[in-house]
């Protein structure tokens, strides 16, 4: 599709002056993205948001692959770009004790930092621990389908991905439920902070004070593995820092420890309710399912691309460069749209058609992101949609989408798309 591209056009039918957009363009901004992919697929927004920022918003598919693997130039440090990733960058839970690494976590760092701390999230999804996770996960599954089978329906937000996702990184990190309630307040701080310029200091005060809990006991555990390691993956992260600094660095660990958890929560537990609502709407996607299973790992793509959880990530532009034939200044705020890059017609024909068999999606979306940044729990995430989808056919009959009952738009919201209600019919298999 030949596009004419310039940073000086103006949508028309959504205009676009800053970002954030309004809350009804965030809860359904495809019509938004759609005029901005096919007249200025790279686009300076013409005035500031509150907070100052005046960022590019990147929404072709070419666009934003090539800027996610050009980690020397777009990179994840926001420092002194985007007012609020301040409040995102976790504290060091012990100030007086040394730390090798820079304060940001995983998703904020670059370069042999962001390699080493990328390592320590690899490690949860080697693949010799998937046939470890499982059983676990089979038991998990069944624990809370059991919970909701005999009623004949469910809110399978509220019911089950609300507590699932955590619940079993809590199982395989061997971590104590006191975990889950600080996961879920940490959670909705960054949810309402990210790109939030109406934050207040009482606000980050009290986000602040929830992270520190959060952190503090994370590192109690981190210490606790490193005087008597065992055989869990909190043990095996712990030896490989020790290992590689001489020192245990309590800060770092429980910083990635920290975001290793709270992405398996948010995102994960967003795409499985994705896939609930997609079975229960798509009767004979539920058919080809039940008849051959191997077609789960097309069904998890295709939504993860048309239902993506984390719809778009900022960078920074650190050096002059050219994206897509616009100009970038060093020093610009620039925001990667992957969910508009996944409905891109020049790379998906009928992107908004949901295509289980569809020949490219494993290879192309952007869901996952792309090159050194790619989502380094993917193969959890792939083994955790198989188990669930393979449990809900093996066990459920003419499961269907209380569309009534369902709430499927997004809320408003800086950070994630999640489906805030998903009510499922069913009958409960012989």
């Amino acid at each position: 599709m030949e596009r004419t591209v310039t940073s000086e056009m103006t949508p028309t039918a959504s205009p676009l002056r800053s970002w954030p957009p309004d809350d009804a363009t965030l809860q359904s901004p495809w019509r938004l993205f759609e005029e901005l992919r096919a007249v200025a697929p790279v686009y300076l927004c013409p005035e500031p948001s509150p907070d100052g920022t005046r960022p590019y918003v990147v929404t072709g598919f070419d666009e934003v692959s090539t800027a996610l693997t050009r980690h020397e130039v777009f990179i994840n440090d926001l420092t002194g770009v985007l007012p609020s990733h301040e409040a995102n960058l976790l504290p060091a839970v012990a100030p007086d004790e040394p730390s090798f690494y820079a304060p940001s976590h995983v998703f904020f760092s670059d370069g042999d930092d962001h390699k080493v701390k990328r390592s320590w999230a690899l490690k949860l999804g080697e693949r010799n621990r998937l046939p470890i996770y499982r059983p676990i996960f089979e038991e998990v599954v069944d624990e809370l389908i059991d919970e909701f089978i005999d009623r004949g329906r469910c809110d399978f937000r509220a019911d089950f991905t609300e507590r699932m996702p955590l619940g079993l990184v809590r199982r395989i990190m061997d971590l104590p439920r006191d975990v889950d309630t600080l996961v879920k307040a940490v959670s909705a701080g960054i949810a309402a902070s990210e790109n939030n310029p109406n934050l207040t200091p009482e606000d980050l005060e009290r986000f602040e004070a929830t992270v520190l809990e959060l952190l503090s006991l994370l590192a109690g555990i981190i210490r606790e593995r490193h005087a008597h390691p065992g055989d869990d993956y909190v043990s095996d992260v712990v030896r490989m820092q020790v290992e590689r600094d001489g020192a245990l660095d309590v800060n770092a660990l429980s910083r990635n420890l920290a975001m290793t958890i709270f992405g398996a929560d948010h995102a994960m537990g967003g795409h499985l309710a994705d896939m609930a609502a997609r079975l229960g709407r798509e009767p004979e996607v539920q058919e080809r399912l039940r008849a051959d299973r191997s077609l789960i790992r097309g069904f998890h793509l295709e939504t993860l691309r048309l239902d993506i959880p984390v719809p778009w990530v900022f960078r920074q532009c650190v050096s002059d460069t050219e994206l897509g034939g616009v100009a970038i200044s060093g020093g610009s705020l620039v925001l990667l749209v992957m969910a508009s890059g996944n409905r891109d017609g020049a790379e998906f024909p009928e992107p908004d058609r949901f295509d289980i068999d569809r020949a490219n999606v494993d290879r192309n979306q952007l869901s996952l992101g792309r090159g050194a940044h790619r989502c380094a729990g993917a193969q959890v995430a792939r083994l955790l949609a198989e188990v669930t989808m393979n449990r809900l056919l093996d066990r459920l009959d003419d499961i269907r989408l209380d569309e009534e009952r369902s709430e499927l738009t997004p809320e408003p919201s800086y950070v994630f798309r999640v489906a805030p209600a998903v009510h499922l019919t069913f009958r409960k298999r012989a």
